[in-house]
């Protein structure tokens, strides 16, 4: 009898291993991922040296950036991470050089994730995760052309990013977007998974 309770448990064991499902590369909710980026953003500007074109108390003024970025995206959700954002991004002009320090959040939503469980084939989601979403931020900058002008900034757009894992917690990403990112490209990290 014994014999056969043993055996009955590896049996069942087996069995439940064989239908687990493998390890995702977005781990859904509770999951922590550490992004660290570099590239191009882009940013609306008020005040200060923008301000009403070069000078006036309030305007706008369109500039591409180039932004060093950090995020940790936390999982809320199976499918959904929410990512506050920190960075800091210069600009150049004629005779001014721009320093910004973007602040920010940014959802994704990871369908990658989504089509792998759906089909259950084997697309490398335990590797490979695709994801779009949403950024929205803004913050102070300073703008050096013979002095220092204080203003502020910000930026809104959408964003579709992939995240390859070399190993089990540490990988590569890349973003295309606005916003937040043009292109950005970088390592990322997991923190800690889902418990």
């Amino acid at each position: 009898m014994k014999k056969q309770i043993i055996i009955l448990f590896v049996c069942i064991t087996l069995l439940v291993h064989q239908f687990e499902t493998k390890a995702q590369a977005f781990e859904g909710k509770g999951s922590k991922t550490l992004s660290i980026t570099i590239g191009a953003a882009q940013y609306f500007h008020f005040g200060g040296y923008y301000g009403g074109f070069h000078g006036g108390s309030f305007g706008y003024f369109y500039t591409p950036a180039l932004a060093f970025n950090a995020n940790l995206e936390f999982g809320v959700h199976k499918y959904v991470g929410i990512a506050p954002n920190v960075g800091i991004a210069t600009s150049f002009y004629p005779g001014a050089f721009g320093l910004h320090i973007p602040l920010g959040v940014q959802g994704n939503f990871h369908f990658y994730q989504l089509i792998a469980d759906k089909t259950k084939k084997d697309i490398h989601s335990d590797k490979l995760d695709v994801y779009a979403g949403l950024n929205l931020g803004g913050g102070p900058d300073i703008v050096f052309a013979g002095g220092a002008d204080i203003g502020g900034f910000f930026y809104i757009g959408p964003q579709i990013g992939a995240r390859y894992y070399l190993k089990n917690n540490l990988g590569i990403t890349a973003e295309l977007g606005y916003g937040r990112t043009i292109a950005n490209f970088g390592l990322c990290y997991k923190l800690a998974a889902k418990k």
